[in-house]
């Protein structure tokens, strides 16, 4: 059955009506799972929460504003979307109905632009920070954090799929399609692609949970865009801080986790080798081996990792 949430359900957080789910004990140090764009809570694989549950940590997942169980925003308008700032303010509010003083922040993608912001923003609710595969300023012209990618093939990609499954927004069977293709073109080369896995996770978030909003990823990427670069801010970031990046990500290339831990005052770089926009099962050792020596840490800055040349 593995680890069960202890507490589930919808609680207001800057506004909005945020659903959560936490695992563990709440006495328990805490820590704060924030994931990407356009992606449910419950794409917190198991794999990735019980380790850190069973090291001794309450781990608390949610739904960003505008998808899955959290509240979808119906008077969204383009010339004032919301912000990363606003997205940040949801999580610490949050962690305002849960009574949580302080929590390690932990964001994937989009996830960890959100939990930089934090880290900047709210540094006294923040006992450390790891920010995976994500940027500062994701329209970085500078031409380090380009990829090395070819570009060109992973377009023809997308509209190969966008042409197979032309209603993946309205019709759930080909959402589930689209996404699956999509995915596995931002996986690495590491790991073999699991698609059974992953077929099943996406079937339950969007049939079984109803959760994928249509609109979710504009809004989320106006919020990305509208919210401008990072970059100078993060030297404000004073708690210990952890930047992982897979080395074949064709999504956010390396070079801009790079850049977020050269801009960050001791961030550990940690290079996951072969991986791509994502968190297979078979890269979890080295994560958590990182994760728990950071949390452990908690307010004591370390040395930065050798950089990947």
């Amino acid at each position: 059955m593995g680890i069960q949430p202890n507490a589930r359900g919808r609680v207001t957080a800057n506004g909005l009506r945020i659903y959560y789910e936490s695992f563990g004990y709440p006495a328990d140090p805490s820590v704060l799972l924030i994931i990407g764009m356009d992606e449910q809570c419950t794409a917190w694989f198991p794999y990735f929460y019980e380790p850190i549950v069973e090291a001794g940590f309450h781990v608390v997942r949610f739904d960003n504003r505008d998808c899955g169980l959290s509240e979808w925003i119906a008077d969204w308008d383009e010339n004032h979307p919301y912000r990363l700032e606003d997205m940040a303010n949801d999580a610490v509010g949050l962690l305002d109905a849960l009574d949580i003083e302080d929590a390690h922040i932990v964001g994937a993608s989009m996830g960890g632009m959100i939990a930089q912001q934090i880290a900047i923003r709210h540094p006294d609710r923040t006992r450390t920070l790891t920010s995976i595969a994500s940027s500062a300023f994701p329209l970085d012209p500078d031409p380090e954090v380009q990829p090395s990618i070819d570009v060109a093939k992973h377009q023809a990609l997308h509209e190969d799929l966008v042409s197979r499954f032309p209603n993946h927004l309205t019709v759930p069977a080909e959402t589930i399609e689209f996404r699956l293709g999509a995915a596995r073109v931002f996986a690495g080369t590491r790991f073999p692609f699991d698609e059974a896995f992953q077929r099943e996770a996406m079937r339950e978030n969007i049939l079984d949970r109803r959760g994928f909003n249509p609109q979710a990823q504009p809004h989320q990427l106006a919020a990305v865009l509208a919210s401008g670069s990072r970059l100078e801010e993060l030297g404000r970031v004073s708690v210990p801080t952890l930047i992982l990046h897979g080395t074949e990500d064709p999504l956010v290339p390396p070079g801009h986790g790079a850049k977020c831990a050269a801009h960050i005052p001791g961030a550990r770089l940690v290079w996951m080798e072969g991986i791509g926009h994502e968190l297979p099962v078979g890269i979890m050792p080295q994560v958590h081996e990182e994760l728990l020596a950071l949390f452990r840490r908690r307010r004591h800055p370390f040395e930065a990792c050798p950089r990947r040349q």
